[in-house]
């Protein structure tokens, strides 16, 4: 069962930052989950909001600031907001990419076919079958998946999924049962639980019998044999 890190290591450091994704992969994660979005001049920068309010000094929207404008920001304990290049070259654990902005898709798409090794270890995601098809359009080859706030009935899960081409339905561990799961996972698909918060959602979470999960307090779990 894939342990991933959400924006890193969430619930102990700043959130999508080096130091987050650092922590995360000490503190045993397979994978690291970030959000992709774009500067005014057109540089791949890994943040959640459409602004930069919540979680670095500044304030103003991601799309209408510099990439210089963007560093020059504090994203808490002195990090900067990190570019999906260098996050790629230091972090070489797998990555769920989640693509916020569709301007980002041909960036993505264009780093993933330059680097081979990269597309091996990157599954695009996305709430937005649009922006999965277009992906897919773009790079046939590209792992995807369909992320699900509040999971549907399984035969929607299905069907939305498939909907979206995608290969991995990632989906709220509340509305997740043990055959559920495996009539997904009968049909290809793989399946991801989330939120995972502490040790005794991720023994659950094993008996459902998921391919992975997703954490903010990587720090609090142990892997269940």
């Amino acid at each position: 069962m894939i342990i991933t890190g959400h924006r890193g290591a969430l619930g102990t450091e700043p959130e999508n930052t080096l130091r987050s994704f650092r922590r995360a992969v000490a503190d045993g994660c397979d994978e690291i989950e970030l959000d992709l979005r774009v500067t005014a001049d057109g540089e791949l920068v890994i943040m959640h909001d459409a602004t930069v309010d919540r979680t670095t000094s500044g304030s103003g929207e991601i799309a209408a600031m510099s990439y210089d404008e963007l560093r020059s920001l504090d994203a808490g304990l002195g990090e900067v907001v990190p570019t999906w290049a260098e996050t790629a070259a230091e972090i070489g654990i797998r990555f769920q990419a989640e693509v916020k902005a569709v301007d980002a898709i041909p960036l993505l798409v264009e780093s993933l076919q330059a680097d081979p090794s990269l597309a091996a270890r990157t599954l695009v995601t996305s709430f937005h079958p649009e922006i999965l098809l277009a992906v897919r359009r773009a790079m046939p080859t590209a792992s995807t998946g369909r992320i699900f706030g509040r999971t549907p009935a399984i035969f929607d899960v299905l069907m939305l999924t498939k909907e979206a081409d995608a290969g991995t339905a990632l989906c709220g561990i509340a509305g997740l049962t043990a055959d559920g799961v495996a009539e997904l996972q009968a049909t290809g698909l793989e399946v991801t639980a989330w939120p995972v918060p502490d040790q005794d959602t991720l023994v659950r979470a094993a008996a459902l019998g998921v391919n992975g999960i997703t954490t903010d307090n990587p720090h609090l779990l142990r892997r269940v044999a």
